[in-house]
């Protein structure tokens, strides 16, 4: 995908072309579109308009400079200059993960992103968390145990039971999510560490089982002095991760207790 920046009715907007003209490219095109018409929430980036028409889909988005990604803020080089607070990690957290709650819970049947990552995470202004990609989102009937679809996701981030079995439930979202809080915890980058042959949530239960985990979080966050509510986040991601789905909790659970975590903060 290709992004360039435009102007809407007085509005700068972000243009989203796709590289090549094939059916795979407009369905997920249409994907997009249709689920962005009826989830208007704030944890979600507005799209504006879309065309069909030209050679390859275009999609019209609201826009923010690409500085304001929570992979940027975690990985980039702004890391050294002004760190990623506690307080914006966790409320990074709880905005995606009410988000995927009303995902999940706000349609006649369930809505799975399975693509979950810093990268697609825009930090709005006053602090608000977006996320921008639905592209490979599916709808799944509830109890449904045969919707098997190629499996889709960022390498690191993938629920290593729906590789297995290609079943796509909530549960997919909450593993992907989990891998989300490890990251925002340790500034590790899942994708890259899965290019070296690692695995972030390998590597935290087993630093979890040597030390408490840590050595393996961000001494930047270690440093607040904050440490009831990380262990409590610790504990919470620790169980969206659980190699068996049925063993995580739902979305509405987790997000529950990161607004309980969250009100500690205050």
């Amino acid at each position: 995908m290709v992004i360039y920046k435009g102007t809407l009715d007085d509005k700068n907007v972000a243009i989203a072309t796709f590289e090549e003209h094939e059916s795979k490219m407009i369905e997920l095109c249409l994907t997009e579109i249709s689920l962005a018409t009826v989830s208007y929430h704030h944890n979600f980036i507005r799209v504006y308009g879309y065309c069909l028409e030209t050679y390859v889909p275009m999609l019209v988005y609201q826009l923010f400079p690409w500085s304001l990604d929570v992979h940027g803020r975690l990985h980039g080089d702004m890391v050294l200059q002004k760190p990623m607070k506690w307080n914006d990690r966790l409320r990074v957290a709880t905005d995606i993960g009410y988000a995927l709650s009303y995902m999940h819970n706000a349609f006649s049947k369930p809505v799975v992103i399975r693509d979950i990552v810093s990268s697609s995470i825009i930090i709005d202004t006053p602090f608000c968390a977006k996320l921008t990609n639905f592209a490979h989102s599916v709808s799944v009937t509830p109890g449904q145990k045969d919707l098997q679809l190629p499996v889709h996701g960022a390498p690191g981030y993938i629920d290593p039971e729906y590789i297995e079995t290609q079943e796509v439930t909530e549960k997919c979202d909450v593993y992907n999510f989990g891998v989300l809080m490890l990251e925002l915890l340790t500034a590790r980058d899942p994708v890259e560490m899965a290019r070296r042959g690692k695995d972030l949530v390998d590597e935290f239960v087993s630093a979890v089982k040597t030390n408490g985990g840590m050595e393996i979080i961000d001494k930047h966050v270690l440093e607040e002095d904050n440490m009831d509510e990380i262990l409590w986040f610790v504990r919470l991601a620790l169980t969206c991760v659980a190699n068996i789905g049925v063993a995580r909790p739902t979305m509405t659970e987790v997000v529950d207790e990161l607004w309980v975590i969250q009100d500690q903060d205050k």
